[in-house]
């Protein structure tokens, strides 16, 4: 779609344009909510572009469009960093969304336009989330849902100072080079989820997955880097796991990747979060969690911890135009 196709779009989007750059007391303000008030189908045009708006955060700000907070509220120390890949179909609607919310910043709200059913909040099984089952850890990818996948990290109570967050164990995660060509040392955990079991009313809305998981640097001079991806597939779990890096890679699979930031000497539990827009049919969500730091021969990686993994599937009626 495009805004030539669309008159009401591109009216919109003009307006949108002028009302940003005019700001709160420009003409064009008066006019985008003349508008909105008199007309339900610009209404509708309009939620109907906030529709994937958790995606668009990513792809906007990687295309510089506007500035927004990050995933979750951190402290002024926590910054996340870029995300890495992000796939967006209608460039227009990404566009106007991102002046939208441009506009959000500065304090121009559309209440009318953001009365959107409420979003229902499904816990999604994450198998042993606290880390106490003592289950053994499969190295890599698991190969089916109901264990953990690791690469160089290991079940462990307290230690090093650092309580785990809940319960009795944590996941103690050693930074080495897991690969020769790796530019950064790493320490990575893996799980796979099963969503062919998710409830038929749960798949005829929007959905999105949302993964929190809570990361600890114990005390040190070093900043503290950390990842969170999310891979979901088309394919069951005991098919999915199969050359899945490979698959990670394709184009047309939807996938997140989002990295955290923590400040040298910030010790202590920090949480994070990241959602994804979860396409109809997929089968198979896949969760990477990591430590990260640049290769120094003179200095040992430093110890990071993992705890309390969740995941959610978000849903909402789809906004209908």
């Amino acid at each position: 779609m495009n805004s030539e196709s669309n008159p009401l779009d591109h009216q919109l989007l003009t307006l949108l344009h002028a009302a940003r750059d005019q700001g709160q007391t420009g003409p064009a303000r008066a006019d985008l909510n003349e508008l909105l008030r008199q007309n339900p189908a610009a209404r509708a045009a309009l939620a109907r572009l906030l529709v994937d708006e958790q995606a668009l955060i990513h792809c906007l700000r990687e295309a510089s469009i506007v500035s927004l907070l990050a995933p979750v509220a951190q402290p002024s120390f926590i910054k996340p960093m870029r995300a890495q890949r992000w796939f967006v179909q209608r460039p227009f609607k990404a566009a106007a969304a991102g002046l939208l919310f441009g506009m959000f910043c500065t304090s121009m709200v559309f209440g009318y336009v953001m009365q959107r059913e409420a979003v229902r909040k499904m816990p999604l099984a994450v198998f042993d989330q606290g880390l106490e089952s003592n289950a053994p850890l499969d190295k890599g990818i698991p190969h089916s849902p109901g264990q953990w996948g690791v690469q160089s990290a290991r079940i462990v109570p307290s230690e090093n100072s650092v309580q785990p967050l809940q319960g009795q164990s944590m996941l103690r995660m050693d930074q080495v080079l897991l690969n020769e060509n790796d530019e950064n040392l790493s320490s990575k955990a893996y799980q796979v989820l099963d969503l062919r079991p998710l409830p038929v009313d749960a798949v005829s809305g929007a959905m999105e997955a949302q993964v929190t998981a809570s990361f600890c640097a114990p005390e040190g001079e070093v900043k503290a880097n950390y990842l969170i991806r999310v891979v979901a597939l088309n394919e069951s779990p005991s098919t999915a796991t199969e050359n899945f890096w490979s698959k990670a890679e394709d184009a047309g699979v939807v996938s997140l990747t989002q990295r955290f930031e923590t400040e040298a000497g910030d010790s202590g539990w920090h949480t994070f979060s990241v959602k994804m827009p979860l396409p109809h049919g997929a089968q198979s969500l896949i969760i990477i969690l990591a430590t990260t730091s640049p290769k120094e021969k003179t200095k040992s990686a430093a110890v990071r911890y993992l705890d309390d993994v969740q995941v959610s599937i978000l849903t909402s009626p789809a906004l209908q135009p």
